[in-house]
């Protein structure tokens, strides 16, 4: 009731001022005017000829009214004018690209909620233009780096007097920057698709459990190389979801957990259900997220490695928090430093 009688109030007060304004303006005018006459008379300004005439002095006094009401009018508007010049000067600003633009009207009460959507408005597109200039740098580097190595290695193929072992190195590092243009282009092309998806198409009832053990088996190349060791707590729970798009998070996630865990570290998946939801858990062994930098790992192509010593293009946390956003759960990340690192995703169980 109370949030209704707000609205109201908003609603009306813009309004009644206007009427008040009015009003007021009315009253002041016709005081004025009765003022003058009043002194004119009394100092013998209007004769009795003037005051007997039948429309001389109405149309003075009319007269008069215009004229004081308008110069008072003019005078009273002057703020209101010049609250609608600051908000015209704060749009171009806004437009010519200064995000910092911020409006600061206090009455009445439209003008201050009008000030308020417009610094959210200006804060909101800063954040987009922020958000752009990165994804524009952050992929200007990750695909020009490949692409400078590819080049670099391929003029030195054109020497005749390098070894077999040395063409081999070079031509295996030639291959694993393809691949890594490769894929960067496909996750740029991925995540453009289901960014673009607002509803979840092609849902079937998904084997979760079933799911990670797939994933574990494609990935069972690059565990064993590391010699990870493997905790797995995998049940058959079933959920309605999109099969394609729920594997690329298992996926995902699981070749993040190997890649950052050291050898013979230990990976942990955990699963658990209630009534409304569907957690499932990846924890590894690694060094960890420094705590700064765990609001940003969603954010497309960030890196917690600064060094980008470790495979991959900052996309792959992009892709599974949209993915999970679509299935109308959300995923998180609990890191603690030389500890290791935790993702926990819930999916309602009814999706």
């Amino acid at each position: 009731m109370s949030r209704l009688g707000a609205r109201i109030k908003e609603k009306i007060t813009l309004p009644f001022l206007f009427s008040l304004m009015v009003c007021i303006i009315f009253l002041i005018t016709v005081v004025i005017t009765g003022i003058l006459f009043f002194l004119a008379h009394f100092f013998g300004l209007l004769n009795n000829e003037i005051a007997r005439g039948g429309i001389v002095l109405p149309i003075m006094i009319l007269l008069s009214c215009i004229i004081i009401g308008t110069a008072i009018s003019g005078l009273a508007s002057r703020k209101m004018v010049q609250s609608i010049r600051e908000f015209i000067d704060a749009t171009r600003r806004l437009a010519a690209g200064d995000f910092s633009t911020r409006l600061y009207l206090k009455s009445p009460p439209e003008y201050r909620i009008l000030s308020e959507n417009f610094n959210r408005m200006a804060e909101e597109l800063g954040g987009i233009e922020i958000l752009r200039t990165d994804f524009v740098n952050n992929f200007s580097h990750e695909f020009k780096t490949p692409i400078v190595s590819i080049k670099g290695f391929a003029e030195i193929l054109k020497h005749d007097d390098l070894s077999r072992e040395e063409r081999n190195e070079y031509l295996d590092i030639v291959i694993e920057e393809s691949a890594r243009l490769a894929s960067l282009a496909s996750n740029v092309l991925e995540l453009s698709k289901i960014e673009t998806q607002t509803i979840l198409t092609d849902k079937q009832t998904v084997n979760i459990g079933e799911q990670i053990r797939q994933c574990v088996l494609l990935l069972a190349a690059k565990i064993e190389k590391k010699q990870v060791s493997l905790d797995l707590t995998l049940h058959d729970y079933s959920l309605s979801g999109n099969k394609e798009l729920l594997n690329q998070v298992w996926l995902n996630l699981l070749d993040n957990a190997v890649k950052f865990t050291p050898e013979h570290g230990t990976i942990t998946i955990g699963m658990k259900r209630t009534a409304e939801s569907l957690e499932v858990v990846f924890r590894d062994t690694g060094n960890g997220i420094d705590p700064d930098a765990v609001p940003r790992i969603f954010d497309k192509f960030y890196q917690a490695d600064t060094s980008h010593s470790a495979a991959g293009n900052g996309l792959g946390l992009t892709i599974v928090q949209r993915i999970i956003s679509l299935h109308g759960g959300k995923v998180a990340c609990e890191s603690t430093p030389a500890q290791g690192t935790a993702f926990i995703v819930t999916l309602p169980s009814g999706v």
